[in-house]
Parts: C-alpha cells; sequence; structure tokens
C-alpha cells in the first residue's frame, strides 16, 4: 500500500489526495465525473488496503491513532453521493477498529443545499461532521 494517492483536479472530478504520514484525506472540487466508479475506485482500494492494513497489523492502529478527512466540494452529482457514502462506510469500519476519524465538511455559507448532503451523510454512517461555513 502507498502512503499517499493524489488524483488531480478537473473540470469534472475533484482532487483526492491521501497522505497518511500526514494523516490526512482530502476531496476537493466538483465530482461529475462520466464514469463515477472507474474514477473513485482507487480511492476506495486505497481505504480498503488501509482498513485490512489496520486489522491484520495490530500495531497499525496504534502508529496511525487518528485522521482527518477534509471534504471541500463545491459541487457533487448523485452517483457521486454514491460513492461518498462507500467511502464513508469504509471510513465507519476503520474507526469502529479504534482509529479516530475526524470528518469537517466545508460550504458555501449561501449552499443550503451543500450543508444538507453533509448532514445526511453523516446521518447515513453514523459519524459525526464538524461543519464550516465558507463566505461567499
Amino acid at each position: 500500500m502507498n502512503e499517499t494517492l493524489f488524483i488531480e483536479s478537473t473540470e469534472f472530478t475533484p482532487e483526492i489526495n491521501f497522505n497518511l504520514s500526514q494523516r490526512k484525506l482530502l476531496f476537493k472540487g466538483v465530482s461529475r465525473p462520466e464514469d463515477v466508479i472507474k474514477f473513485y475506485q482507487p480511492a476506495i482500494q486505497w481505504l480498503k488496503d488501509l482498513e485490512h492494513k489496520i486489522h491484520t497489523q495490530a500495531n497499525m492502529r496504534y502508529s496511525i491513532p487518528s485522521f482527518r478527512v477534509e471534504f471541500r466540494m463545491s459541487y457533487f452529482n448523485s452517483a457521486s453521493s454514491k460513492m461518498l457514502l462507500e467511502i464513508l462506510q469504509i471510513l465507519r469500519r476503520i474507526r469502529e477498529m479504534g482509529v479516530e476519524i475526524l470528518i469537517d465538511w466545508y460550504y458555501d455559507v449561501n449552499d443550503e443545499a451543500m450543508y444538507e448532503d453533509g448532514m445526511d451523510l453523516s446521518d447515513a454512517v453514523d459519524i459525526p461532521f464538524t461543519y464550516h461555513p465558507i463566505p461567499s
């Protein structure tokens, strides 16, 4: 498993930046890829590999006591929402193994729908999010 995963943003896809040594995962931008499964597959696989490593190597739980996940999405479509939910379900399982998961949800202060999307995802996986309104 690589320590990092970086996918550059495009007009239709978000930046994904995972850095295990910095204990930070970032999703940033617009998400409306043509093939949502293909786009999110590397991120999902990276997290599944991390989950497996934590599950099979007890010392991993202590070397990664916590990490922060930042969602700085300006827009995502319903297909992307399903992929974000899958990602959050993996994070929930990692959390259940004793790793503290801190999730920050950033949204435009005038975008009530994005705020509500964060609340819906938080409720769906039973992980509290910290909400950060960004001035327009």
